[in-house]
């Protein structure tokens, strides 16, 4: 058994060994290391060290998965509500499988005409992917068109009009992305980006770790899959809200603080706000305007019995009547303005 001391030797790379065959001498350290895992040097030579976070690792729990899987079973329902009335034909989404991996190796299994969906969850940061089978999209593509949905489909590349109606299908998808995610948090879900090409959605991936949501379609008889990627960086700023036990209970609103209500309304109320007393309206010519003088009358369109229509920061909002008040000019408000309808208080 090693001591403390030859342990911590040899993980410092201070013990080495030679080879039987009379080789160059071996470094231990090095040996336990897995390819592309050995210590980083710095410009000096000095060896540094990689920090790992075992109590926060870059995966998903099992109570993370969960809250994610309620959250798609939930989607996967009100999907089954809006996409008929969407495609006018029946369809039935079923999640039916979920793993975490890396990206590029999910990606691996794509065939090369598979058009991907780049979708931003605000405020949260980077995209989550989408994708469909080639069988049911075609299929979808077929509705759409107005052909007849026969169970069969030929091969072939996306055009620039397909891929717009299977934009069309996931921007439909985003209303209920979104209240399928509000009992956890609020997002503003928006498709940015849809390609085929494998390497422009690689590049904008990376080798992150992600969430891989399988989601089956059935479509009058034809079963395909809808393909979700949630990567682990979308989801680490609300880790700790993400667990079942919220998503069943709901979202907490956020509570109201009575004393900065009170603080606010107090301050809206020494808000100035502009009104205005329309008296009428006048046209007359260029030719009237230019031979006015001091003493002339231009007649107004109301008569003088007629209510007044009073503005607040230029906007109408109540009927009123014209008089005095004490030495000065007033008004008195008889009712609430609607388009051609006097209603009195």
């Amino acid at each position: 058994m090693l001591a403390q001391s030859e342990i911590d030797a040899l993980l410092s790379g201070a013990i080495e060994m030679d080879q039987k065959n009379g080789g160059e001498r071996v470094n231990l350290a090095d040996m336990m290391g897995q390819p592309g895992e050995r210590s980083k040097t710095d410009s000096d030579g000095n060896k540094t060290v990689q920090t790992y976070n075992f109590w926060s690792p870059a995966r998903f729990s099992k109570e993370q998965m969960r809250a994610v899987e309620l959250v798609h079973e939930d989607l996967s329902e009100r999907l089954t509500t809006s996409l008929p009335t969407f495609l006018r034909t029946n369809v039935r989404p079923r999640l039916v499988h979920m793993e975490q991996g890396r990206f590029s190796d999910f990606i691996k299994d794509f065939p090369q005409n598979t058009l991907f969906h780049l979708i931003s969850l605000a405020p949260l940061p980077g995209h989550m992917v989408l994708t469909m089978s080639s069988n049911v999209s075609y299929l979808i593509l077929e509705q759409r068109l107005g052909g007849k949905i026969e169970g069969r489909f030929t091969e072939r590349a996306l055009t620039e009009i397909d891929q717009s109606l299977l934009r069309g299908l996931v921007e439909h998808m985003l209303g209920d992305m979104k209240v399928a995610w509000s009992k956890v948090v609020s997002l503003e879900p928006s498709l940015e980006d849809s390609t085929i090409n494998q390497h422009w959605v690689q590049m904008m991936m990376g080798n992150e770790r992600v969430l891989l949501l399988t989601l089956e379609i059935n479509i009058q008889g034809v079963a395909g899959t809808m393909s979700i990627f949630i990567p682990f960086n979308t989801l680490k700023p609300i880790t700790s809200v993400l667990n079942p036990h919220i998503w069943i209970a709901g979202r907490k609103e956020q509570q109201q603080d009575p004393v900065a209500r009170q603080v606010a309304i107090q301050t809206m109320m020494k808000a100035v706000i502009p009104i205005k007393v329309i008296l009428g309206h006048a046209d007359i010519t260029l030719k009237d305007l230019m031979n006015l003088q001091v003493g002339d009358v231009i007649e107004l369109d109301k008569n003088i019995d007629s209510p007044i229509v009073v503005q607040v920061a230029n906007k109408k909002q109540f009927y009123a009547r014209i008089g005095r008040a004490r030495k000065r000019l007033g008004i008195q408000i008889t009712g609430v303005y609607r388009e051609n309808h006097h209603e009195s208080l």
